[in-house]
């Protein structure tokens, strides 16, 4: 891509810290020389805007906006990302890059959001991946938001290597490159041979040998306790098996500033990796760095086209 990507940005929760964010963000030279910036949210939630900076105004009128998970945020979250998903399916953008929401506040509306992946994914019938870029580490979540309890009962050999033979197609396609995949173990110590759990001796490391017979680099099972105290390396894709086993390394490499990335969508969104923060609003001290990051690794990924 040799043009200037255009830039879509949604402000996430009205209430919550999206818009002070962007109220720093928008007046950043760094990030206004990256390409032409479009924000959709309420315009009401803004202090002000650059000239240069398009607010499409989407509100709704009588609403307040709620410093905790309320209906009325999510209500105007959700048209939003409606909006969105209409500008990026018709070419208007080339990036999206979606402020936090509240799940609770929108879910508070009747609709069943488990997230922003998710929702994309049911939209447009694929299955979405989500890959966080945390320093030089890439971690991808097989489940995302399953319960702790239910994980085991996702986790079979047929359904890891068909995840992972998707991701492969969407990873390579965006990053131009062909990863290792490195798995993580289900259990304790990566179930010591079979002792602590039989998981990943029957279903990880007949997986692993099958993706590499498929000609898709694999390795694993690791033991997630140790794994990351080294930091894998750039030409590795990290698979956490379930959302705490790559969150808390993704937050704690990255110092709270890691890059959610949606890939095998038809377009390339990403997102910053902290919620609305409603306890922190209005108090000066909500943190731009990792909206910032957001935009800047959704420019360069854009760029690898």
């Amino acid at each position: 891509m040799n043009a200037k990507p255009r830039i879509l940005i949604t402000m996430g929760d009205p209430g919550g810290v999206g818009p002070e964010i962007l109220d720093k963000l928008l007046f950043d030279r760094d990030v206004l020389k990256l390409g032409p910036i479009t924000v959709i949210g309420p315009k009401r939630a803004l202090k002000t805007s650059p000239d240069d900076v398009d607010v499409v105004d989407v509100d709704l009128a009588g609403v307040s906006f709620h410093t905790r998970p309320h209906p009325d945020n999510g209500r105007i979250a959700l048209l939003a990302i409606e909006e969105a998903v209409r500008r990026m399916e018709n070419g208007s953008a080339d990036l999206l890059v979606t402020g936090p929401v509240s799940k609770e506040a929108i879910r508070r509306c009747g609709v069943p959001f488990q997230g922003h992946t998710e929702y994309f994914g049911h939209h447009f019938n694929v299955t979405p991946y989500m890959v966080f870029f945390a320093n030089h580490s890439k971690i991808a979540l097989f489940t995302r938001h399953t319960p702790l309890s239910e994980v085991p009962n996702e986790l079979s050999r047929e359904k890891l290597v068909s995840w992972i033979e998707g991701l492969n197609g969407a990873v390579t396609a965006r990053l131009k490159t062909s990863p290792v995949y490195k798995i993580m173990g289900l259990n304790p110590h990566a179930g010591e041979g079979g002792l602590i759990g039989r998981e990943e001796v029957e279903v990880i490391r007949p997986a692993v040998d099958e993706l590499n017979a498929k000609g898709i680099k694999a390795e694993g099972p690791f033991p997630s306790d140790s794994f990351f105290v080294y930091e894998p390396r750039e030409e590795s894709v990290v698979i956490a098996l379930y959302h705490d086993q790559g969150m808390i390394p993704a937050k704690l490499l990255s110092k709270g500033h890691a890059v959610n990335c949606t890939f095998g969508i038809p377009f390339l969104r990403t997102s910053p990796d902290h919620g609305p923060a409603f306890d922190v609003v209005g108090k000066g001290v909500a943190d731009p760095e990792s909206f910032k990051r957001a935009i800047v690794e959704g420019v360069k990924l854009l760029r690898k086209k």
